[in-house]
């Protein structure tokens, strides 16, 4: 791992770090900590991530290590957005350790500049872009749906803990699941296509049928579920947030799959 994308990783790991003992102390101070750490984790990454670009002369998502970073550089990326517009602090502590896996994850792997992307992949790189960029929206997803059952479950409980106190309302935590779902899935869904489109014209079926795949349309078909109950019958809340957070684990392992 070169230096930018070292540095991007340790700002990432204390960031983390840092958000989690706010989770449990509350101190507004690791908080600014925490997000100025992320923040400048993700400048440094973004910065590696160019400079990877130029040498390679291609995107970011031709190989397992760029996988890797590129997906945990997406999500970073949603999670500062998330974070700045919904203003949940408590974002960060249910967000970031996905990042942070994903750019620990890549760290086996050779950063060779190979690359399996053809000249003209036009529909591939559509493919793996909408993809990469849906997963992001997924992991916010996964986030909403988990803080909503903890909280869920403290309210329903006879005796309150500490949790009641250091999440958000369930009506909050239930629109942030209904954004993430409103951008990830139209973005999966133009992925999915494009896949299609791609395989029809290399290898003349529009599905390969293989894991990954198998999975991705599995994942497809849950949030399509999701989408349709909430914006067609008005699904809310546990509903809502016990699929979204099955799509969300779907959608996580056709990745894992398709970079094993």
């Amino acid at each position: 791992m070169n230096f930018l994308f070292a540095v991007a990783t340790f700002l990432y790991f204390l960031g983390m770090i840092k958000y989690l003992l706010y989770l449990a102390l509350r101190n507004k101070i690791l908080f600014v900590l925490a997000t100025v750490m992320i923040f400048s984790g993700f400048v440094f990454e973004t910065a590696a991530l160019a400079q990877r670009s130029m040498v390679t002369g291609h995107g970011p998502y031709t190989n397992i290590f760029e996988y890797c970073v590129f997906s945990g550089w997406i999500t970073f990326g949603v999670f500062l957005i998330a974070e700045g517009y919904f203003r949940i602090k408590q974002l960060g502590a249910f967000m970031v350790p996905i990042g942070f896996a994903l750019m620990l994850f890549s760290l086996p792997f050779s950063q060779s500049a190979g690359s399996d992307l053809p000249v003209t992949a036009y529909w591939l790189t559509l493919h793996r872009t909408m993809s990469f960029l849906g997963f992001g929206a997924f992991t916010l997803i996964f986030a909403a749906g988990l803080m909503y059952l903890i909280q869920e479950r403290q309210l329903k409980s006879k005796h309150i803990g500490g949790w009641y106190h250091r999440l958000p309302s369930l009506d909050i935590l239930d629109n942030v699941n209904r954004t993430g779902l409103i951008f990830g899935f139209p973005m999966l869904t133009i992925g999915a296509m494009a896949a299609g489109v791609w395989s029809s014209q290399n290898y003349g079926t529009i599905v390969e049928f293989k894991l990954s795949n198998t999975l991705l349309l599995l994942g497809w078909l849950v949030y399509a579920v999701v989408s349709v109950g909430r914006f067609r019958f008005g699904w809310r809340g546990r509903r809502a947030a016990t699929l979204g957070i099955a799509g969300f684990g779907i959608v996580a392992a056709a990745l894992l799959v398709h970079i094993s």
